[in-house]
């Protein structure tokens, strides 16, 4: 299994320090988690949120690859129809050529109205526009002349350039549950990843249909991306009272961005939070991982930098972490 850190970036109104700290933090953290062993950051975005929820994944990721020689790094998800494809290919590569050829696009169609409304993007044809911007992105990175006619974008001969370093592209990550969504990720070889509030329950029979969509297109598995919020402690007690606030404070952000209200339902009972975050002490959590393992977790991506947590405990967090899955120290 390969693990890696997320992160979003955000200042709750009224908290000290606001964004400037926040990335400091997270910047730092990043860094530290390369010394530590973990293989990606994840940077995940939103807008218009008063929170700061990174809005900008291209620059933070450009800032990353100046610090850092080996951690891979990836959206997950960039809102996709969101953006001109075009503009995207071209910040793509040039985040790969920065860093050596280290990037992973993870994409998404998206789900929170208010986005497309303010940035003038049609909710209603999103997912038509996802799947034309893929198109595009993949014409873009061949660095041949090409031209798109199609329903929401139209392009004329064009060169996009530079390309990325790595060829024929860097690796996707494609978002979304539902069976057109799997067989999309299936098609371009991408893993299945499902979301960070979908119970464990749902993420294994998501994942089910994911592999026999594979068997059936003759495939084979691109393997399960799993991102969760996480929080590891000297004590199960002492990690579950540190973070739950914490944890709180998230579900209620997930819930304004579209999430069903029913995900608030599990703070009330840590045996349903557990099937959404992982938390507990290090033996505890190494536990967990093994049995995400055998689920068939492939990639696990964990926010130890959760919003209105100390930037200390979440250091502290990743650290014991690393200790508790032997993660091979650079």
């Amino acid at each position: 299994m390969r693990y890696g850190t997320v992160h979003s970036f955000e200042s709750l109104p009224g908290e000290p320090g606001g964004h400037a700290a926040v990335y400091a933090a997270g910047i730092e953290q990043i860094v530290r988690s390369e010394q530590l062993g973990f293989t990606y950051v994840n940077v995940t975005e939103h807008h218009a949120t008063d929170d700061g929820y990174c809005p900008a994944l291209m620059p933070v990721l450009a800032a990353v690859a100046m610090r850092t020689t080996t951690l891979r790094l990836s959206t997950g998800m960039l809102i996709l129809p969101l953006h001109h494809p075009v503009r995207i290919a071209e910040e793509a590569a040039v985040v790969d050529v920065l860093s050596g050829g280290r990037l992973t696009l993870g994409v998404a169609a998206g789900y929170r109205e208010l986005e497309f409304t303010v940035l003038e993007s049609d909710y209603r044809r999103r997912g038509k526009r996802f799947r034309e911007s893929l198109e595009v992105l993949l014409a873009a990175w061949t660095g041949e002349p090409f031209s798109y006619d199609g329903e929401t974008i139209q392009l004329p001969e064009v060169v996009v350039r530079p390309t990325p370093l790595q060829r024929p592209h860097p690796p996707l990550w494609l978002g979304g549950g539902s069976d057109p969504a799997l067989r999309r990720a299936v098609r371009y070889g991408a893993p299945c990843f499902p979301g960070a509030t979908t119970p464990l329950p749902e993420v294994r029979a998501t994942y089910a249909r994911y592999r026999a969509f594979c068997e059936e297109a003759g495939r084979p598995s691109g393997g399960l991306v799993l991102p969760r919020l996480a929080y590891v402690g000297e004590s199960v007690e002492s990690a579950r009272a540190v973070a739950l606030p914490a944890i709180t404070a998230m579900f209620d952000r997930y819930v304004t961005y579209g999430n069903p209200p029913e995900v608030r339902e599990a703070l009330h009972d840590w045996a349903l939070l557990d099937e959404y975050v992982l938390v507990g002490d290090a033996e505890t959590v190494a536990a967990r991982v093994r049995e995400l393992g055998e689920l068939g977790v492939t990639d696990l991506l964990l926010q130890f930098a959760i919003p209105s947590l100390d930037p200390a405990h979440a250091m502290a967090s990743m650290e014991r972490f690393a200790d508790a899955v032997a993660l091979p120290a650079a």
